[in-house]
This record gives C-alpha cells, sequence and structure tokens, in this order.
C-alpha cells in the first residue's frame, strides 16, 4: 500500500474510518466492502497511524478532535448514522494530547 505523504487520507480510509465509528469489525467492513480482512486491518493500520491513535476507540476520539468526523445531530433515531465525515482529510503531524 501507497503512504500518502501528505498526511490525507485516502478516500477508502475515511470509508474504513467512518464505518469503524459506527461499530463494524473488520470482519464486517470487509463484507460490506467485498475487500479482504487483511485490507481493511491494512487500512485501519494506515488511519491510526496517520491520526497517532493507539486504538480503535483513540482513534474515532482523536478523529473527531481533529474535525475528520463530526456527530450527526439532524439523525438522532439511527444509531447506525451517529457520525459522518465533515469533508477535512487532512491530518496534524503530531498526536493530539489529552487536556486534564
Amino acid at each position: 500500500m501507497a503512504v500518502d505523504s501528505s498526511g490525507r487520507l485516502s478516500t477508502r480510509e475515511l470509508e474504513i474510518l467512518l464505518l469503524a465509528a459506527h461499530g463494524m469489525s473488520d470482519a464486517d467492513m470487509s463484507h460490506q466492502l467485498s475487500i479482504s480482512p487483511r485490507t481493511v486491518a491494512s487500512h485501519m493500520r494506515s488511519v491510526r497511524e496517520k491520526l497517532c491513535a493507539k486504538n480503535r476507540t483513540h482513534l474515532i476520539a482523536t478523529a473527531l478532535r481533529a474535525g475528520i468526523l463530526a456527530l450527526r445531530t439532524d439523525r438522532l433515531d439511527r444509531l447506525d448514522e451517529t457520525f459522518r465525515l465533515t469533508g477535512q482529510s487532512k491530518v496534524r503531524a503530531q498526536p493530539v494530547g489529552i487536556a486534564w
């Protein structure tokens, strides 16, 4: 897989991020996107590295903080549509810290 040196998430990485935010497992994403589970895992690893996230939960929190994901307020009746992409795909080179 080619590394994007611009620090942007690819269209597929954004798609994987959104599905992960909605709680889908790698196997579920693999089935829905018709790609192998190893390809999903590779995309997840790439997104985690680009966002300097330690795990899947930290990834979603970091994507929300970075403005890549946002909470939907127009579909409160649909839990499977809790998040939406903002259109932002540029990621910071540095990890986002925790403010205490």
